[in-house]
């Protein structure tokens, strides 16, 4: 027996439960993924799928049938303003992080209909990937998941976005490394004289890798003391070596630099730099474009264990320099600029190692306090003694 309304109906089954149906726009109709035990649940179910597709939150079901797999591929194959580097990562977290089955306990989620990945799949997904690989891991595939998932809502296939873990893509970096000034000079002067000006420049410019290999003659301006940021030269998973604009538009920038720098640069261009404009800044021994392992391996390694930094990373050189800046009195607007950071969360990682200059001011207010004859109104040797004497008499 079934009771006919102009959403859908409900009828009952031999098996004594409760089926509700509703028709399509196009035609056809879907029932609900399960029965009902009453008459009444099977229309509370109908009702309520009729006042999200009146209130335009309804997904046709058959829409997230996809298997995230299948889908994060086509998501992926979407994304045309990404560099080929990033697409490259993002390839390589759905691939090993997200689609995979990070333990025996939970399903792998590419071979789950995105339609049916909950919020519940979602927290043993992340918790298992972050006992397994890390939780920074854990991070970036989260975000990864989210923005797949984010699209598929865009996409109508799905209503609501499972990922809703708080702060689940918030990184919790390990406290970086970073080179006091007379350590980058000892550096400097462990490394081949060729090198030299490479690990100063990285040191106190704060030019990350890509964007140092990539510079030519052209765009350092010894007269001006800057130095112009305009691309970054990188080697892709594949062995492709690409050119390409900087990570982000506040990566293309001009930066003003000191003048020890400005004096090695200019001594650095007439030794080991061709007169053409677009002559590679820094090269290897053979002249050719620098390869960023080759310089790892045969260079840094080298250099930072015989001066007992071995573990720092090459890198940690642009930590060094945000930091050197951060000390100066940099405020975080300044940083973002030297250091082409978008966003103010990036450059204040630099600020917190600026704690001694905190100090310095705290010393410095003291000195302005005696100098200008203000003393405190009790002598602190005289209120610890009447502290004292306090919590004798109530002893």
């Amino acid at each position: 027996m079934s009771r006919r309304r102009g959403f859908g109906n409900v009828r009952k089954l031999p098996s004594g439960r409760w089926q509700a149906r509703y028709w399509l726009p196009g035609g056809g109709h879907l029932a609900a993924p399960g029965t009902f035990a009453t008459k009444a649940e099977a229309n509370r179910w109908l009702a309520t799928v009729e006042a999200d597709r009146a209130r335009g939150l309804w997904v046709d079901p058959r829409a997230g049938r996809i298997k995230l797999e299948e889908y994060a591929a086509t998501w992926l194959d979407s994304k045309v303003g990404i560099s080929p580097r990033t697409r490259e990562i993002y390839a390589l977290q759905l691939r090993l992080h997200v689609l995979p089955a990070v333990s025996d306990d939970v399903l792998a989620l590419g071979s789950v209909p995105i339609a049916d990945i909950t919020p519940e799949l979602v927290r043993a997904w992340y918790v298992g990937l972050a006992a397994e690989r890390g939780t920074s891991v854990a991070a970036k595939a989260y975000a990864r998941l989210r923005q797949v998932l984010g699209q598929a809502v865009d996409d109508d296939r799905i209503a609501k976005n499972a990922c809703r873990i708080n702060k689940g893509a918030a990184e919790r970096h390990p406290e970086q490394r970073f080179a006091s000034l007379a350590e980058l000079y000892e550096l400097a002067g462990a490394v081949p004289e060729r090198f030299r000006a490479l690990v100063l420049t990285a040191g106190l410019a704060g030019l990350r890798q890509g964007e140092l290999l990539a510079l030519r003659r052209r765009d350092v301006d010894v007269l001006r003391s800057s130095m112009a940021v305009r691309r970054k030269r990188l080697r892709l998973a594949s062995g492709l070596v690409i050119e390409d604009d900087p990570k982000s538009e506040a990566g293309r920038r001009r930066v003003a630099l000191p003048a020890p720098l400005v004096a090695e640069l200019e001594r650095h261009l007439l030794t080991f730099v061709g007169a053409p404009a677009d002559a590679y800044v820094f090269t290897s021994e053979a002249g050719t474009p620098l390869d960023a392992n080759n310089f790892r391996s045969r260079v840094w390694n080298p250099a930072t264990r015989s001066v007992g930094l071995a573990g720092l990373r090459f890198h940690d050189l642009r930590h060094t320099a945000g930091t050197l800046a951060a000390r100066t009195g940099a405020t975080t607007k300044e940083l973002m600029a030297r250091l082409g950071h978008s966003s103010p969360n990036a450059a204040m990682i630099y600020q917190h190692a600026a704690d001694d200059r905190d100090r310095l001011i705290a010393e410095r207010l003291a000195a302005m306090t005696a100098e200008a004859g203000l003393a405190p109104v009790v002598p602190i040797e005289s209120a610890r003694s009447a502290a004292s004497d306090r919590t004798s008499g109530s002893a």
